[in-house]
C-alpha cells in the first residue's frame, strides 16, 4: 500500500512525500498498513509528530440547525492500552478553567468550520505544558458520554434527538456547569493473564451492583453468549461523587462487587488500575499502562489463588449438595486432589480437622461455627473456617476476615470469581496421566476469527515463537506462533477464510532429535 508521509525541512514544507511499497516498511507499519486497509479500504498512512506521555483530552460539543454550538466541557481518556481508552473521566483533573476555556473554544470552533450538526467528540492530546494538539472529530456520541451526562445533569442522547429533530438547543454555553466528578471503565471480554487475548463463551452469572452513584450500562443476560464478531466490551461500569476522590473509592468498591462467570474478564485489572497510586493523584498520561502496570504479576500467572482452588475443593468435595451439614459429624481427613485451574495442573491438598480440634480458637464472627480446613497449594498453605455453603456462594473466615465467593458450574467446570480473578477449575483427580510435551507442532485458532496472513509457507523451516498465521478477531490482530522448531509440514487455511476456536491451521514436522 502507499504511505503517505509528512515532510518537512527547514521553515517551508516539502509537502507529501509517498513511498509506493510496503514490502520494506517496518512490521509495525506494516501491521498499521492491514488494519487500516481493513477498517477503510485504504492501506495509507500519515506519519505525524510524537508526543510524549501526553493527556488525551476530548470535548463534547452540540451543534444545532440554527447556528448554535456550545460544548459541555472536557473527558480525560489517558488511561489507554493499544489505543484503546481503559478508564475515562469528567472533568479531566489536568485541566484548569484557563484551558478549558481554550480547548472548549478550539472545538466549538472546528464544530463551525464544517457546519456540523448532532453531538460530537473533538479529541485533542495535551503535552505536559498544557499545549494542545487536534487529534481528530468522533460525529457522534461516545462510550464514555455518561461521565458528561453526570457532571453536567444533562441527557445527551434525548439532546441529540431533539437536535436531529431540528429543534434548537435548550441551552447556551453560560447554563453548562459542572458539577461534582464521575469516572468509567469499560468491563472487557479479555484476559489479563494471557496478554488481554479477548475471550469469547457464555454469560453464566450476571450480577451488577445497585447502591447510589453507581450506574452501569451493559445488555448483558444470563445465558448469551459472547462471540467473536464484535468488539469485547461488555459493560461500562460509572461512578458519580461529589469530588473525585469519592467517585473513585465508589467505582473501585462497584467494580469489585460485580460478578460475571462464564467468560474471562478484565475486571481486578480494572480494580488495580482504580487503585494505582498515580493514577488516584491525577498523574496518569497515555503511557501510565506501559510505565506503571507491565509487571503485574497476576497477568503472568494464570494458576488460582489458595482461596480460590480451596472454594473449587470444597465443591467437588460436597458434589451438587455442597453444604456445611455434609461435614458436621466427620473426622479428620486429608486429600490429595489434581485439578486443572485455566489450562493448568495444580495438585492441591485439603485436611480437615475435627470441631474437637479447633475448638475455643479465636477466628473473630463465627468463633465456634463451621468446620476447620487447612488447604495446600504449591509452597502457600492456608486455614479456613467454612461457615456457609450453597450453590451460588461459598461464605468462609480466614484469617480472622469474612469472605465470599460467587462460583457456578458449567458441565464438568467450576467457574469462580475470589475477588482477585476469575478462574475456571476442572477435576483431574481420576483421569490417567497424559503425557506431558512442550508442542505438538499443531497450530490452532486460538478464537474464532478471520485469516489475515500467512506469514510462512509449506516447506519453510520456523523455529520456537515465530509468528506463522494473523488471525483477526473483536477488531484486532492476533499473532499465532509455532510452538516447536521444524519444517512447516502443512497449512491448512488462507487469507480470508473464516475459522473456528481450535481448528486446525497448520503443522509442523518436528526436528529429529540428535
Amino acid at each position: 500500500f502507499p504511505l503517505m508521509v509528512k515532510a518537512s525541512k527547514g521553515g517551508g514544507g516539502r509537502g507529501m512525500r509517498l513511498v509506493h511499497s510496503a514490502d520494506n516498511l517496518p512490521e509495525q507499519l506494516k501491521a498499521a498498513c492491514s488494519e487500516a486497509e481493513s477498517a477503510f479500504g485504504n492501506g495509507e498512512l500519515i506519519l505525524e509528530k510524537a508526543l510524549l506521555g501526553p493527556r488525551h483530552i476530548e470535548i463534547q460539543v452540540f451543534a444545532d440547525a440554527h447556528g448554535n454550538v456550545i460544548h459541555l466541557g472536557e473527558r480525560d481518556c489517558s488511561i489507554q492500552r493499544r489505543h484503546q481508552k481503559v478508564v475515562e473521566e469528567a472533568p479531566s483533573p489536568f485541566v484548569d478553567q484557563v484551558l478549558r476555556d481554550a480547548m472548549g473554544t478550539a472545538a466549538v470552533n472546528a464544530a463551525r468550520a464544517c457546519q456540523y450538526r448532532g453531538a460530537g467528540t473533538v479529541e485533542f492530546l495535551v503535552d505536559q505544558d498544557k499545549q494542545f494538539y487536534f487529534l481528530e472529530m468522533n460525529t457522534r456520541l461516545q462510550v464514555e458520554h455518561p461521565v458528561t451526562e453526570l457532571v453536567t445533569g444533562l441527557d445527551l442522547v434525548a439532546m441529540q434527538i431533539k437536535v436531529a429533530a431540528g429543534e434548537p438547543l435548550s441551552l447556551t454555553q453560560s447554563d453548562v456547569c459542572l458539577t461534582g466528578h464521575a469516572v468509567e471503565v469499560r468491563l472487557y471480554a479479555e484476559d489479563p493473564r494471557q496478554n488481554f487475548m479477548p475471550q469469547t463463551g457464555q454469560c453464566l452469572t450476571w450480577q451488577a451492583p445497585e447502591r447510589e452513584g453507581v450506574r452501569v450500562d451493559h445488555g448483558i443476560r444470563e445465558g448469551q453468549a459472547v462471540t467473536p464478531f464484535y468488539d469485547p466490551m461488555l459493560a461500562k461500569i460509572i461512578a458519580y461523587g461529589d469530588n473525585r476522590q469519592e467517585a473513585i473509592r465508589r467505582l473501585a468498591s462497584a467494580v469489585t462487587d460485580t460478578t460475571l462467570l462464564g467468560v474471562n474478564h478484565n475486571k481486578h485489572y480494572l480494580h488495580q488500575l482504580l487503585t494505582h497510586e498515580v493514577f488516584c493523584e491525577g498523574r496518569a498520561t497515555t503511557a501510565f499502562i506501559d510505565e506503571h502496570m507491565g509487571d503485574q504479576t497476576d497477568r503472568q500467572n494464570p494458576t488460582a489463588s489458595t482461596l480460590a482452588i480451596a472454594a473449587a475443593i470444597f465443591f467437588h468435595q460436597g458434589e451438587t449438595e455442597a453444604d456445611t451439614h455434609r461435614w458436621s459429624n466427620a473426622k479428620a481427613w486429608r486429600h490429595r486432589l489434581l485439578l486443572s485451574c485455566n489450562d493448568q495442573s495444580q495438585t492441591v491438598y485439603l485436611e480437615r480437622e475435627c470441631n474437637s480440634d479447633v475448638m475455643g480458637e479465636s477466628e473473630g464472627e463465627g468463633e465456634g461455627e463451621g468446620d476447620q480446613f487447612k488447604v495446600s497449594v504449591a509452597d502457600v498453605e492456608c486455614s479456613l473456617r467454612l461457615l456457609e455453603m450453597d450453590q451460588q456462594q461459598i461464605t468462609f473466615l480466614q484469617a480472622g476476615v469474612l469472605r465470599r465467593m460467587v462460583y457456578t458450574l458449567d458441565g464438568e467446570d467450576l467457574f469462580v470469581d475470589d475477588g482477585i480473578g476469575l478462574y475456571q477449575i476442572a477435576d483431574h483427580t481420576h483421569r490417567a496421566v497424559e503425557k506431558q510435551s512442550t508442542g505438538n507442532g499443531q497450530l490452532k485458532a486460538s478464537m474464532d476469527g478471520m485469516i489475515v496472513e500467512l506469514k510462512a509457507a509449506v516447506g519453510e523451516r520456523v523455529s520456537c515463537g515465530q509468528t506463522l498465521v494473523v488471525l483477526e478477531a473483536m477488531k484486532m490482530e492476533h499473532q499465532l506462533k509455532a510452538s516447536i522448531d521444524g519444517v512447516l509440514e502443512s497449512v491448512l487455511c488462507e487469507a480470508g477464510q473464516q475459522v473456528k476456536t481450535k481448528q486446525l491451521l497448520a503443522v509442523i514436522k518436528a526436528d529429529e532429535e540428535s
